[in-house]
């Protein structure tokens, strides 16, 4: 996340959405401006868990005096396609797991195998809120607080260069920003270690993406593909988890459409009606 006090903006960094070029960007050219930039990680007192403070969560935001400036700037954030963002989520949580697997995808992409083994244990992580996931949690958990839109403006990675020109213009950022932004829009750095076009066609992630972040393809107008589980282990798991069932029998507590409870009460899952974006209106 970045706060720049001078232009009276917020960038929301969405993992695995062109957020460090961005942040670059912005932090090269906000050298003699008044410029936050949240990273790292640490454990959170509040939330009593460990957090990435580069991507947090609105959720966990809200506690934070960051989150003022959500109400008082201009939002932005980044967004990409489920699949691609998806398959760029497992081979980070490669590239930080060890130094032996960061090596490995930087010049290949993950293994069969080893996207298996990410998939399986994604909805327990997003279930427990695991930092180490947190770069394949649903897009809207960084740009909408419960079923509100908290962004004024969204960038399309398909379209980056377009929309960095055009909302540079409209907000009439300062032109030294606006080159640098146009290099990160054209992608000149960008250093493209693996082919992960195969990785966004197997069939097990773009399951597992229409199941996770289905709110992200309706919110974002994304096409959704149909897809179905093919791992024998993969597919047991989500049939578990979304059973409507009794609370202590299910194996995974927040993929249940309705959680049942011994002494009659349930807990149904709402459907969530997301808007993408929320409407600028300046402070009197």
């Amino acid at each position: 996340m970045i706060v720049d006090h001078d232009l009276k903006l917020v960038v929301l960094h969405v993992p695995k959405c062109a957020g460090t070029s961005l942040r670059g960007a912005f932090i090269e050219d906000g050298s003699n401006r008044a410029v936050e930039n949240l990273f790292d990680f640490e454990f959170d007192p509040v939330l009593k868990r460990q957090v990435d403070r580069a991507h947090r969560p609105l959720m966990d935001l809200r506690h934070r005096p960051e989150w003022r400036f959500l109400q008082r700037y201009r939002v932005v954030a980044a967004i990409r396609h489920p699949y691609q963002r998806l398959a760029s989520a497992c081979r980070e949580f490669l590239k930080q797991k060890s130094r032996a697997t960061e090596m490995q995808v930087s010049s290949a992409p993950p293994s069969n195998e080893q996207l298996l083994a990410y998939l399986r244990r994604l909805p327990a992580a997003m279930d427990s809120h695991d930092l180490r996931w947190v770069h394949g949690f649903p897009i809207h958990w960084f740009t909408h607080y419960g079923q509100r839109p908290k962004v004024h403006h969204l960038l399309r990675c398909s379209q980056l260069n377009e929309d960095l020109t055009a909302l540079g213009e409209q907000l009439n950022w300062p032109s030294s920003l606006r080159e640098k932004l146009a290099l990160v829009g054209t992608g000149a750095g960008r250093r493209e270690s693996d082919d992960l076009e195969a990785l966004q066609r197997n069939a097990d992630l773009r399951a597992m993406a229409n199941l996770m972040h289905a709110d992200d393809f309706t919110c974002f107008g994304f096409q959704r593909e149909k897809s179905d589980f093919q791992d024998p282990e993969l597919a047991s798991l989500i049939e578990r988890c979304l059973v409507v069932g009794n609370s202590h029998d299910l194996p995974l507590p927040n993929l249940t459409p309705e959680m049942r409870w011994y002494y009659g009460r349930s807990s149904p899952k709402p459907t969530l009606n997301l808007k993408p974006t929320r409407r600028w209106r300046p402070k009197q």
